[in-house]
């Protein structure tokens, strides 16, 4: 058997096509010809299957990705006649392809190229010309066109197309010096529109004109080359391009002088090719024997990166986005990518990376420069000092350096042009640090870092760096303490990670400490970390410091702005506004948003949405610690104070936006004289409250709100809301924290709403007793004080309470005299949710035309107040009384109304009533589409934690199944409906699932429901 495969041409330089050893042509397509074109672009070395995979589908990547991929190399190698496997291989974890000398046209293409620069470079002036010509003839058309966009294949493209015009250039340079200046001109026309920025190629046509006898056209050629450059880039001609325009305004006979002298060189015998890369610069005309003042400047290619780091982890849509911008077709103008992102986030480490894959595409140089924007102890490098780095990097020695900073830059510029260079300009202060060091002219590449981001440096794609995911992150700190040193530590790993905010710095720094500790473990390290006040001072190494990365940070500020960032520190929510910063700050709206924006640009803030700002949890930490050290205590509580006054005020107008009918029972705080929020309407109002709800809670539980009436005011204007809107828990936290206030500072009438209030949370968690407990405490409040509202509000609670545990007699007494108290009052509203409440009572007495009664008085009184809450309220309970008296059709048009009126007010509460009922009505007639409603219904209960509505859910969804015909999975869903009734101490109730368990038929007795509402 061979040991080769037999030759085989594979064309890449244009549409994929081989030539078999027949001579036949074959055109693989789809999916198995993305395959080849990937394999081929990695000849000879081993592509992963996931590397292929993402080449032929990319995000959309199917489940059966492997096995077509195997499919596919299957028909490749039916298609190259490879029996055997020796030209299509296997090797783990992927494939490889194998090509001889000869057989790859991008090997040909690129020998050819090397051989003809050096065939020129030792004068071989005519075999040079036809060496190039023939690499030339190798390009039909875009290379890898048949290959899905990629970074990898655009790199790829991106060299061959600089090689190529390397080659044109060379070859237009030998057909020069063997004298064939006319025949050149029309091609050279063609190639400087196509490129009107590359500088050699006018030369190559100036040189052309002169020696075709064209002197003012060649002259010409400079004009309005150099009005080009100067419009769009700003900078003038390079020095060898302006001397050979003064060297044929001159007439100088030199410029041909070099045909006769290269046509001698090609006579003389013994003259081959070596081996080495080198090659005349294209448009100087001039051979390698002329003088040092017409040669180009010449420099060992320096590489002056710093290591790459052997432990970088993740990033990879990042790395994927910057090799892509620097693989990106050629255009007028270089490519620069800022980095930018907080302190310690991996931004040089990001840059370096990059820069290193990137190093061979650029030969001339790789130039790293650190301009100390932040560095501690140190001033940000000037332009004019960090330029004079630069030109020493690429040759300029230090003799030759201009005094003048501009001159410099005009030098930098020149020079980068001839040159193609891959710069790192680290840790940038601002874009007008960074504007005079970038070059002019295409080719080269810049990628900038900064601690700001930097909208003003024009052209430049923008990269802002986050922390790094979870996963990356405990990967990162086994990489830098030793993967045996976390083996079943992964819990104890991820709480380390996540103390440090995910941020690389704190990881390295915490992860090296356990590196050098061999009797520590994670879970000790965790330990130390949990008990440290201030982690950012904590997480530091003998040279490196997470709290010291942020003081610098810190000390680039203003000193208006280091006053705001301190105060944000105060804040105790987890995000906020330009307004309630501006609160904290006693400032204008206008002033604190120009402020933020330059925080967020310092990225010493976040923005999580349009207008919605936050630290970077270290960065919290270290924020809080300034403010306590540089603000005195009363300065710290004034600021507190201004913002617990525009967060009450703000939601107090909300909650009258939202609940108008209310507005007498609520606290209304005075207008702050900070910003507020302009609110104008009801889903403005909505989106605020949800927006900050987090916010305002713990503004209502925060120590300074509970020394004056910040708590219990936040407790009453919110507890509508809370309520309607199913937010169970948290308001039983708010509740009980304005209660212990109330009674701290001594305040009878603010302590007995809020009982009231706590009250309501545990009734809406099912917590009865309890419930019943807080309400007669507030009832002998209000009846000590004689607050006659407040004794009418929680006789109704009580009633609602006693309805719920089944004592319809004390229900109905309490209502009764409730409704007096209403009716005395002159209070509609009120009136009409006692009605509801004793027609619910009576449906749960089975005097249902009573309770229609009942609910048809409260729903005609509810739409005369205009409150649309009770009336749907109403509406509910009336389909639910209708569907009882045996009247479906009519009560499911009630249920629909009620469903619709509860969904457009975002009432949870009564959209999962309303769709209780219709599955009840429905289930007779079609169960699966009651067990629809149903399920729907109990995802509601989940969400808003009414437990008491869960376990009737729960119960209904029995019924569905038992009536679709399968008793065990109804079983399941009545025992965990008689779960959740014991928990709750609900024992009529728990009567009625008992009676559903082990039954073989359906039961008649409906679900119970919470029917009755508070007041």
């Amino acid at each position: 058997m061979s040991e080769r495969p037999a030759p085989v041409r594979f064309n890449l330089l244009g549409p994929v096509n081989v030539i078999l050893p027949d001579g036949k042509a074959v055109l693989p397509s789809g999916a198995p010809r993305a395959v080849l074109v990937m394999l081929l672009v990695n000849a000879n070395r081993v592509v992963s299957a996931e590397q292929l995979a993402s080449a032929v589908w990319g995000e959309d990547r199917p489940s059966t990705a492997i096995a077509s991929l195997r499919n596919h190399i299957l028909r490749l190698r039916r298609m190259l006649g490879d029996d055997t496997g020796l030209r299509l291989r296997t090797v783990a974890p992927g494939y490889l392809i194998t090509t001889n000398p000869g057989e790859l046209d991008v090997e040909v293409f690129l020998e050819e190229c090397r051989l003809g620069a050096e065939q020129l470079r030792v004068g071989e002036i005519a075999t040079a010309r036809r060496t190039l010509s023939t690499a030339l003839d190798l390009w039909r058309g875009e290379p890898f066109a048949d290959l899905a966009p990629c970074v990898e294949g655009a790199a790829r493209a991106h060299q061959l197309d600089e090689t190529r015009m390397t080659a044109w250039q060379d070859r237009v340079d030998a057909d020069l010096r063997l004298g064939r200046h006319r025949e050149l001109v029309a091609e050279l026309r063609g190639l400087t529109r196509a490129h009107p920025l590359r500088e050699a190629l006018h030369g190559q046509l100036m040189l052309a004109l002169y020696g075709a006898d064209r002197q003012a056209e060649a002259l010409a050629v400079y004009q309005e080359l150099r009005k080009r450059l100067v419009a769009e880039l700003g900078v003038e001609p390079s020095a060898q391009v302006a001397d050979l325009h003064l060297r044929i305004l001159a007439a100088d006979p030199s410029l041909l002088a070099s045909v006769e002298q290269s046509e001698s060189r090609e006579r003389a015998p013994g003259r081959t090719a070596g081996s080495g890369h080198g090659g005349n610069r294209p448009g100087s005309g001039a051979s390698r024997t002329e003088t040092a003042k017409d040669a180009p400047v010449r420099y060992p290619p320096r590489n002056s990166l710093p290591r790459d780091v052997a432990d970088f982890t993740g990033r990879g849509p990042e790395t994927d986005r910057l090799l892509a911008a620097a693989a990106a077709p050629a255009t007028s103008a270089v490519v620069i990518s800022a980095i930018d992102g907080m302190a310690g986030v991996g931004k040089t480490a990001l840059a370096v990376h990059v820069a290193h894959t990137l190093a061979d595409q650029y030969a001339d140089g790789q130039v790293f420069i650190d301009l100390h924007g932040f560095t501690p102890g140190q001033t940000p490098l000037e332009p004019g000092t960090a330029l004079a780095r630069l030109l020493r990097a690429v040759g300029v020695s230090e003799d030759a350096l201009p005094a003048d900073p501009e001159e410099r830059a005009l030098l930098w510029r020149s020079v980068a042009a001839e040159h193609r260079l891959l710069i790192v300009l680290d840790n940038a202060v601002d874009a007008a640090q960074v504007r005079p060091l970038l070059p002019g002219s295409p080719g080269s590449l810049v990628l900038v870092t900064s601690r700001r981001r930097m909208p003003a440096l024009a052209g430049a794609g923008a990269l802002s760096l986050d922390v790094l995911e979870p996963d990356t992150a405990a990967a990162l700190f086994g990489q830098v303490c030793g993967p045996d040193r976390i083996v079943g530590q992964q819990d104890a790993v991820a709480d380390i990670v996540r103390l440090c905010g995910y941020l690389p710095l704190a990881i390295r720094i915490t992860a090296a400490r356990l590196a050098h500790r061999g009797a520590w473990t994670p879970s000790h390290l965790l330990a130390r970390l949990r008990d440290r006040i201030s982690l950012p001072t904590e997480l530091r190494t003998q040279d490196q410091s997470v709290a010291a990365a942020f003081a610098v940070s810190y000390d680039a500020l203003a000193p208006d702005q280091q006053r705001l960032f301190r105060l944000a520190g105060l804040h105790p929510g987890d995000d906020f506004s330009a307004y309630a910063l501006a609160a904290l700050a006693d400032l204008p709206l206008t002033e604190t948003e120009d402020l933020v924006e330059e925080l967020h640009d310092h990225h010493l803030l976040i923005e999580r949405s349009p207008g919605r700002y936050t630290f970077h949890d270290l960065l919290r930490q270290h924020a809080h610690g300034l403010a306590r050290c540089e603000e005195s205590d009363a300065t710290g509580q004034a600021a507190l104070e201004r913002l617990f006054d525009y967060y009450s005020h703000t939601a107090a107008a909300a909650a009258d936006i939202l609940y108008p009918h209310e507005s007498h029972r609520r606290p209304h705080p005075p207008k702050p004289a900070t910003p507020t929020d302009p609110l104008r309407g009801e889903e403005s109002a909505r989106i605020w409250l949800d927006t900050e709800l987090t916010n305002l809670i713990t503004a209502g539980t925060h120590p300074v709100a509970a020394t004056n009436r910040h708590s219990s005011d936040l407790s009453g204007i919110l507890a509508r809301y809370l309520d309607h809107y199913g937010h169970y828990s948290t308001s039983l936290t708010l509740h009980t924290a304005a209660a212990e206030a109330t009674t701290a500072t001594g305040d009878l009438a603010g302590h007995a709403t809020a009982q009231t209030n706590l009250a309501g949370s545990y009734w809406l968690l099912g917590r009865y007793p309890d419930a019943i407990d807080c309400f007669q405490a507030a009832l002998l409040v209000f009846r000590n004080i004689e607050d006659q509202a407040g004794e009418r509000r929680v006789l109704t609670n009580l009633g609602a309470t006693y309805a719920q545990l089944s004592r319809h007699q004390e229900a109905i007494d309490h209502f009764t005299w409730a409704m007096a108290a209403y009716e005395a009052a002159g209070d509609r509203a009120g009136q009409v949710i006692v009605l509801n409440n004793i027609g619910a009572v009576c449906e749960r007495t089975k005097d249902f035309e009573q309770a229609a009664r009942y609910h048809r008085q409260a729903l005609a009184l509810a739409r005369e107040v205009g409150d649309h809450l009770t009336e749907g309220r109403a509406l509910a309970n009336l389909g639910m009384t209708l569907h009882h008296l045996d009247r479906p059709a009519e009560a499911a048009q009630v249920l629909h109304q009620a469903l619709a009126i509860a969904t457009n007010a975002g009432d949870r509460t009564r959209q999962l009533f309303a769709l209780n009922g219709l599955g009840d009505i429905e289930r007779a007639t079609d169960p699966a589409r009651a067990l629809a409603r149903h399920h729907q219904a109990r995802e509601i209960c989940a969400a808003i934690g009414d437990r008491f509505e869960l376990a009737g859910c729960h119960l209904r969804i029995g019924d569905d199944y038992q009536a679709m015909g399968d008793p065990g999975l109804a079983q399941e869903q009545w025992e965990q409906s008689a779960a959740l009734y014991t928990e709750l101490n609900a024992t009529s109730q728990l009567e009625t699932v008992r009676a559903r368990l082990g039954c073989e038929g359906l039961p008649s007795e409906e679900p119970p429901r919470r029917a009755v509402a508070r007041r």
